[in-house]
């Protein structure tokens, strides 16, 4: 009998338990949750932002389960361990001094973090917290014991109706999230097997497209930079066409892919954001489309999520488009956890990843449990060797391969021999050393992390020298395999990488050259002399040259022009090239008011903030790295460039008007 009464005691503590902190824990994600829809409201609707609700609130109910059970578990054990040996000790002390010591630790973690950021977290300051935690619980719990009781009696009374409010909406969460995860309709290309049904003709090239992500043109070698970053691409581009002066269409991946992938400027396509709204017509208006209605048989091996071709809405247009999580090898909890939610919600729901988001607390817990690593999780071979054994399964030709891979973006780490290549210290050379750097939110830093962020730019070297070889290993399969006799190679990026400025990486309002600048080396079947071209062109010049190296017409909602005529050695008129950020604008129909763009006019570049209304001048041949600025002194060029951006501004929210 009395043991009965010890089990229906435990279960409901366990209950008492589980209902404070399953509140808790909505009560913080209601706040969170109004924070993402000020975000989420810019490029999608409140109907698409119902099911993240509801996906995270399924996987946090089963957070706040699993939090309950490790709180109240503990003090059940040791309960009856000291009862067995004698101790008089309740189980209940137990719980209020877990409860206050980690209460109290919480408290001494946020005061570091807000307060003291600067006192180094030594070894013995963490014993001495600790202890003071000890003491600070064990005081409480002797204290104020029978009023923390009387208080836990009082906030479970009260708490009952949001317990109800909450769990009715988890229930209802459950058929939400499996209808628009197993029911509902979706435009969803999967890997499949190579179909045959395509006629061979072998008379139009096949045209590899080759992007790696985050590669800026100014830390390659092969475009004079100090460090011998590209061996093998500076050997490789003698023999064939080495563009010079390509110019970004943004400075971060979905926008600038979407460009890449409709030969659309962005106030065009209107994805302004990272996880934006599809590119406008974007089903019916994109590369691999034409290429397919064309009889290319198309392909896409994406590693970066980002750039997924079914986030761009673009899916339906290729024969194999393996999903990104294929590419990936995770090496933490952390990136376990991310690739499973994409896998299974990736590409149903928006948010799918909330729950491992870096500024959602439960990511922090994760960060703190999950083990260091310092080799990349998104190795480019693994892209290479996925497509060279679609190739050796002999599909149809011509075909159309686009490979995006995820190196040399952040996080910096290749593998040895690369890694120490340019900075033997071998600091800042795991994951966590690496995001630990302290940067702004808005991605400025201060000249005394300058040395850091030069350290970490030795590693981005090294990730680029990493690539390098792996792009020689791959251009040798190909050889090997006799693969380059009619067959177009074309090796990008999508934007570049800063580490100059005060301003690190990339995204935001910054056009400077590090992020927009970035390589272009096309080279024929079979092509032994090479050439430089130095003609100012832009990235939607890429997919217009895709479409007149297969003899196909380019579509009139394209914007680039193709540059088969420089290839041919001959001359295009002169014309303006854009790049643009527009995240802090809403998408969806929103006329653009917030962001910035860039023009280039010969050597002249002008980059214009529009909130700010402040403009920039550069003459980059006389001062490449954008150190002085020529607005003021250079009025008639300031004034023409300026005038230019706000007529095609004006153009564009024109169109945006009409729904164009």
């Amino acid at each position: 009998m009395n043991k009965q009464i010890v089990e229906l005691k435990s279960k409901a503590s366990y209950w008492q338990v589980f209902r404070l902190i399953f509140v808790v824990l909505f009560l913080y994600l209601m706040g969170d949750a109004l924070f993402r829809w000020d975000g989420f409201r810019f490029y999608a609707t409140f109907s698409e932002f119902l099911p993240c609700i509801a996906l995270i609130s399924v996987l946090w109910s089963i957070v706040a389960a699993f939090t309950a059970m490790m709180i109240w578990l503990p003090p059940v054990i040791f309960g009856r361990l000291f009862q067995r040996i004698g101790w008089k000790i309740r189980i209940e002390n137990l719980q209020v001094f877990i409860s206050t010591f980690l209460l109290f630790g919480l408290m001494a973690s946020i005061v570091k973090r807000l307060i003291l950021p600067s006192i180094k977290a030594t070894l013995q300051l963490k014993i001495i917290v600790f202890l003071c935690a000890v003491l600070a619980g064990i005081f409480l719990t002797w204290k104020f014991l029978d009023k923390f009781e009387r208080w836990a009696g009082i906030i479970h009374e009260r708490i009952t109706p949001l317990v109800w409010l909450f769990g009715i909406w988890v229930i209802l969460s459950v058929p939400l999230v499996s209808y628009h995860t197993w029911i509902k309709p979706s435009n969803i290309a999967v890997s499949q097997k190579i179909s045959q049904t395509t006629t061979d003709n072998k008379s139009r090239p096949n045209i590899i497209l080759v992007t790696f992500d985050t590669l800026t043109a100014r830390d390659m070698s092969v475009y004079g930079y100090h460090r011998q970053t590209t061996p093998f691409i500076s050997e490789w581009a003698k023999s064939g066409l080495l563009f010079t002066r390509l110019e970004a269409a943004t400075n971060f991946t979905t926008a600038a892919t979407a460009s890449l992938m409709t030969g659309k400027r962005v106030w065009t396509h209107q994805t302004y954001q990272k996880i934006g709204g599809k590119p406008v017509k974007s089903n019916i208006e994109n590369l691999p489309l034409v290429l397919k209605n064309n009889g290319y048989y198309t392909m896409a091996f994406v590693a970066n999520p980002s750039a997924s071709v079914r986030l761009l809405g673009i899916a339906d247009s290729f024969d194999i488009a393996p999903l990104a999580t294929e590419f990936s090898a995770p090496a933490s909890l952390t990136h376990i956890i991310d690739k499973t939610l994409y896998r299974f919600f990736g590409d149903k729901i928006r948010l799918h990843d909330w729950i491992v988001k870096a500024d959602f607390i439960s990511s922090r817990f994760l960060y703190l449990i999950s083990r260091d690593f310092s080799i990349t999780s998104f190795p480019p071979e693994k892209v290479f060797k996925r497509f060279l054994s679609v190739i050796d399964e002999n599909p149809p030709q011509p075909y159309f391969a686009w490979i995006h891979l995820l190196p040399p973006h952040s996080p910096y780490l290749p593998p040895l021999p690369y890694m120490g290549m340019y900075d033997s210290s071998y600091k800042l050379a795991t994951y966590k050393s690496q995001i630990g750097v302290k940067i702004e939110p808005n991605q400025y830093f201060s000249m005394e992390v300058q040395p850091a962020v030069n350290m970490l730019r030795a590693r981005y070297d090294e990730f680029i020298r990493y690539c390098d070889k792996q792009f020689e290993d791959f251009i040798a399969q190909l050889s090997t395999r006799d693969k380059l006799k009619n067959t177009v190679i074309i090796l990008s990026s999508d934007h570049g990488e800063s580490f100059e400025h005060n301003y690190f990486q990339h995204g935001l309002e910054h056009l400077y050259e590090q992020v927009t600048h970035i390589p272009l080396i096309i080279k024929g079947p079979n092509q032994t002399e090479g050439r430089v071209i130095n003609d100012l062109i832009e990235q939607i010049d890429i997919p217009t040259t895709v479409l007149d190296l297969a003899n196909i017409p380019v579509p009139e909602w394209m914007e680039g022009r193709s540059l088969v005529p420089l290839m041919q050695g001959k001359r295009l008129p002169l014309r303006h090239v854009f790049s643009m950020n527009f995240e802090k604008n809403p998408s969806l129909g929103h006329e653009i008011i917030r962001g910035t763009v860039a023009v280039w006019e010969d050597d002249y570049k002008l980059i214009h903030f529009l909130e700010e209304k402040e403009s920039l001048l550069f003459n980059l041949k006389q001062d490449p790295d954008e150190l002085n600025n020529l607005f003021d002194r250079e009025p008639e060029v300031s004034q023409r460039l300026l005038t230019l951006i706000q007529k095609n501004l004006k153009e564009a929210n024109e169109r945006i008007s009409k729904g164009e």
